[in-house]
């Protein structure tokens, strides 16, 4: 079997495409520039560890790589080590020989064949059902916050001049909302109001709404049954469960401002557990080039899943955990295995003080620090 010239090899590289390569055996699905599937090297069971950047994306390109089991490479590694093909590196090169049409001598086109095919369709899985998603013309029904608890105990701060002007531009970044509900019980109507924090993802898909009731005090009204809700509890509630089966869509979540991803390329993202803190931080920072806040919304979904668009990207990741929960943090950092990761411990330990409470986060430091200066 004779050897690939230098020159043929280097044309063969340049033309060879890996969404072309992957998609000949692999059915994949377009996520923002790049493109994902079950992984085909480990017992992958939901979409969204395996992704398949195009040569076009700025981080990466033309390459494949799992974030659960590390296998990576490009056109000719994926053909090597894919189950279906197990190509040596020299039959590689000529399966993408022919495949784009590059001339190779007779001499050197000796390879095992290869015919490319899809995967059997697997059966349906939970984790795979279809998720809700929601209008994005939904957010501007809800943009009057004249009445909105939180939103005038966070006015009512002793914010600097700087972020005082900053508190109307953090409320419209992150599309903060309000509503309210009548709820019946036993024949007595109870009417409640939430604050409403948006998730909408970085292609500024709706996922849901987090509803969220707090007092005059900024503190979550945790006397009510009806502190915390999600969007689409209450509207299948409001329209029927006949609209919502559980056993055919499932709800849909995502980082809370991780719509803010793409306005500042390059920042590092700060991910907090709440989004009140979230958006305390922003005011008290500002979103800007170097860091942007985000919010897992509960401690369930700080796992890799959630990250998986800010790891795609490449971006460095800071997670901030409140006093009590470094460990739980930790524990999650570690599994969710980056190494772009870190955790930032320092205002729940060193600017501490016992006033913040053994259970405060980032915000509750920053905000007694803030109100403290500005007497």
């Amino acid at each position: 079997m004779g050897k690939i010239d230098n020159l043929t090899v280097q044309k063969i590289k340049e033309a060879a495409n890996i969404v072309d390569v992957v998609g000949d055996f692999l059915d994949l699905k377009r996520k923002g520039v790049n493109f994902q599937c079950l992984c085909p090297f480990h017992a992958d069971n939901h979409i969204g560890s395996f992704v398949v950047r195009p040569p076009s994306a700025a981080v990466g390109g033309n390459t494949y790589r799992c974030f659960s089991c590390d296998a990576k490479g490009g056109p000719i590694e994926f053909l090597m080590n894919y189950s279906e093909t197990k190509l040596s590196y020299h039959e590689a090169l000529l399966y993408l020989a022919q495949k784009y049409g590059i001339y190779v001598s007779e001499e050197q086109n000796v390879y095992k064949k290869v015919k490319p095919s899809k995967p059997k369709v697997m059966q349906e899985h939970s984790d795979n059902l279809p998720r809700r998603t929601w209008p994005t013309t939904w957010i501007g029904y809800y943009k009057n916050l004249s009445n909105d608890n939180f939103v005038q105990w966070l006015r009512s701060q002793r914010w600097d001049a700087c972020q005082r002007a900053r508190i109307d531009k953090v409320l419209n970044e992150y599309h903060v909302g309000h509503t309210a509900f009548d709820t019946e019980y036993y024949g007595e109507t109870t009417h409640h109001e939430w604050t409403v924090w948006w998730m909408l993802d970085d292609q500024n898909v709706l996922h849901n709404g987090h509803l969220m009731k707090y007092k005059a005090d900024g503190h979550r009204d945790k006397d009510d049954s009806y502190s915390q809700t999600w969007l689409h509890a209450r509207m299948k509630a409001a329209i029927g469960p006949n609209h919502f089966d559980d056993k055919k869509e499932l709800p849909s979540y995502c980082l809370f401002g991780l719509h803010l991803l793409n306005a500042y390329p390059g920042a590092t993202v700060n991910i907090v557990e709440s989004e009140k803190t979230a958006v305390i931080m922003a005011i008290a920072y500002g979103n800007n080039s170097s860091e942007v806040w985000m919010a897992c919304s509960g401690m369930q979904r700080l796992s890799r899943e959630y990250l998986m668009p800010v790891i795609q990207a490449g971006r460095k990741i800071q997670l901030f955990p409140d006093r009590d929960g470094i460990d739980r943090w930790i524990k999650k950092a570690n599994e969710i295995s980056y190494q772009g990761i870190m955790l930032n411990t320092q205002a729940v330990k060193e600017w501490w003080q016992p006033k913040d409470g053994e259970k405060a986060d980032i915000a509750d430091v920053v905000l007694r620090i803030i109100n403290e200066l500005n007497r």
